[in-house]
């Protein structure tokens, strides 16, 4: 039970970073900085302090130096994951509005319950089956969707989504391979070397403004992917059961969005996020009753 409530407490600290790190990514992109900017001098300031941090917590022989050489192909492959995710995400916030995103971003339980039920092999009863349909029906209703207002990037998101919810399912049922730092370590090296390969072709010297807007919003993303793993690192096979808290997420995306961004969210969208909640805690319950 105490392990539960760390992991529900984990989530609902991803959430709110999360949306934080969103909301000042969809600043910048609205801003026209560039995303290798950004993530190149804001990820290096987040592996440092992660690694001054490592420094105190056991040493980075613990934490960054794997027990077996084919335990880092995993923690790698996420990294990989990472390279390709980090542009959509930056390139979405700039063409969608923050509440939409995170919207489409909050299909991951859905998924996350899917793939439990086909890599965990976690038990998925027939509600469980019609809540998910129906909160991909929240999800449209939400969106609104019409010939002239889809777009690429709603697709993107939801790749994001249902890599998210592959990757993290899969760090469950591995979470031996490596400690929760040591996968949050290697998922945010690769898109940080990445990042300099075109840093290095259009260099800047951010001002002291950027450079502290950039920083701190790496150390934010890397405390909420940090408390994501570490939210299903310590679950285990019981994954799902936090899943449902995953939706406050939201919550904070819409209030940022209304507040920071001026966006309106309409009677419909409300009914459509409630429905989204609803039916996935009802599939997360079920699934586990």
């Amino acid at each position: 039970m105490k392990i539960l409530l760390l992991g529900v407490l984990l989530i609902c600290l991803n959430g709110f970073t999360g949306s934080t790190f969103d909301a000042i990514t969809k600043f910048l992109s609205i801003n026209n900085y560039k995303w290798f900017h950004y993530y190149s001098i804001g990820l290096t300031i987040a592996l440092i302090t992660l690694i001054i941090f490592l420094s105190f917590q056991g040493g980075i022989k613990k934490h960054i130096l794997l027990e077996k050489k084919q335990y880092y192909f995993l923690p790698l492959l996420r990294g990989f994951h990472f390279i390709i995710i980090t542009p959509i995400i930056f390139y979405s916030l700039k063409y969608m509005p923050i509440n939409i995103f995170t919207t489409i971003v909050m299909t991951t339980p859905f998924f996350l319950i899917i793939f439990a039920k086909f890599i965990l092999n976690e038990k998925l009863n027939t509600i469980s089956w019609i809540s998910i349909i129906i909160g991909f029906i929240g999800v449209i209703v939400v969106l609104k969707p019409t010939i002239t207002s889809i777009n690429i990037y709603i697709f993107l998101v939801l790749f994001v989504a249902i890599s998210n919810a592959l990757s993290f399912t899969v760090v469950s049922k591995y979470s031996y391979m490596a400690t929760t730092y040591g996968f949050t370590f290697y998922a945010f090296l690769l898109p940080t070397l990445f990042s300099y390969l075109f840093f290095f072709t259009n260099p800047m010297i951010p001002s002291g403004k950027e450079f502290l807007l950039f920083a701190s919003s790496g150390i934010i993303l890397m405390i909420s992917a940090w408390a994501f793993t570490a939210a299903f690192h310590i679950a285990g096979k019981y994954s799902s059961i936090i899943s449902p808290f995953v939706f406050l997420q939201i919550l904070w995306g819409t209030l940022y969005g209304i507040i920071f961004f001026s966006e309106k969210i309409s009677t419909l969208s409300i009914i459509g996020i409630f429905i989204i909640i609803t039916s996935g805690s009802i599939a997360i319950y079920n699934k586990n009753k």
